[in-house]
């Protein structure tokens, strides 16, 4: 293997873990971060709100970072 390979494989895998912990950490119906949090509801003006902003923008770059090093390895990982 090259170090390349390598290096896309150690990305991928510690992205999938991140994505997996930004997935979870999402609320569902009527649970997640914000309820954790202390927030029994995520207002506009309430600090809930901006985490789960964030999380919803950390979720969709590790998204696209999980598929463009999914897409690496297959290109680099063909026999």
């Amino acid at each position: 293997m090259t170090v390349v390979k390598i290096i896309i494989i150690v990305i991928q895998v510690i992205v999938s873990l991140g994505l997996i912990i930004s997935v979870l950490l999402h609320s569902g119906k009527g649970g997640g971060l914000s309820s954790a949090l202390g927030g029994g509801s995520s207002s506009t003006f309430s600090g809930s709100y901006i985490v789960e902003k964030n999380l919803d923008r950390i979720t969709i770059v590790l998204g696209s970072v999980f598929a463009v090093s999914t897409v690496a390895l297959v290109y680099l990982l063909k026999p």
